[in-house]
């Protein structure tokens, strides 16, 4: 199954929002950490993706967090 993004960005608190709004309605997500460890928050990204079939009911889910 395909796996769409569903939030990028570079803030640990707005993913960690995400992800806990995720797993509430117990919808299954693969996160890509792609931030320097050192500069947390200033360099990189993290991404979020869901299953393809998941996409519609999670970006609804999170819209109020973003």
């Amino acid at each position: 199954m395909d796996r769409k993004l569903i939030f990028s960005g570079n803030s640990q608190i707005v993913a960690s929002g995400v992800k806990n709004a995720l797993d509430e309605a117990n919808i299954s997500y693969f996160e890509i950490n792609k931030s320097d460890s050192s500069y947390p928050g200033i360099i990189g990204e993290i991404e979020i993706f869901v299953n393809e079939l998941d996409e519609v009911n999670a970006k609804s889910l999170i819209k109020d967090i973003l």
